[in-house]
C-alpha cells in the first residue's frame, strides 16, 4: 500500500474547478493497470491517493501513469482553463 502526493507545479491552486473531472481519469488509470485506489482527497494544489498494488506492479509504473495520463486528458478537456492559470504564472513571475 503506498500513499502518494501529487503537487502541482509552482503549487498552484488549480484544482478546485477541475476536481470533478480528475477522479474520473484516475479511476480509469486504477483499471487499466491493475491497481485499486483505496482512498483519494484533494485540495486546491494536491491530490492524496491511498493505492494498492501487487508487488508485480512497479509503484514508479503507476505514479508515470497516472501523472502522464491525468496531464494529457486534463490539457485535452480543459485546456482554456490551464493555460489561463499557465498565462497568469509567466505574467507573475516578472
Amino acid at each position: 500500500m503506498y500513499h502518494i502526493i501529487f503537487v502541482y507545479k509552482y503549487r498552484k491552486k488549480i484544482l478546485e474547478p477541475i476536481e470533478e473531472k480528475h477522479r474520473p481519469i484516475i479511476h480509469y488509470i486504477e483499471k487499466e493497470i491493475h491497481f485499486e485506489i483505496l482512498e483519494m482527497e484533494a485540495d486546491k494544489d494536491h491530490i492524496h491517493p491511498l493505492v494498492k498494488s501487487k508487488p508485480k506492479v512497479c509503484t514508479l509504473a503507476i505514479i508515470r501513469k497516472l501523472k502522464q495520463d491525468t496531464t494529457i486528458k486534463l490539457w485535452k478537456t480543459q485546456k482554456e482553463y490551464l493555460k489561463k492559470i499557465l498565462l497568469e504564472r509567466i505574467y507573475t513571475m516578472k
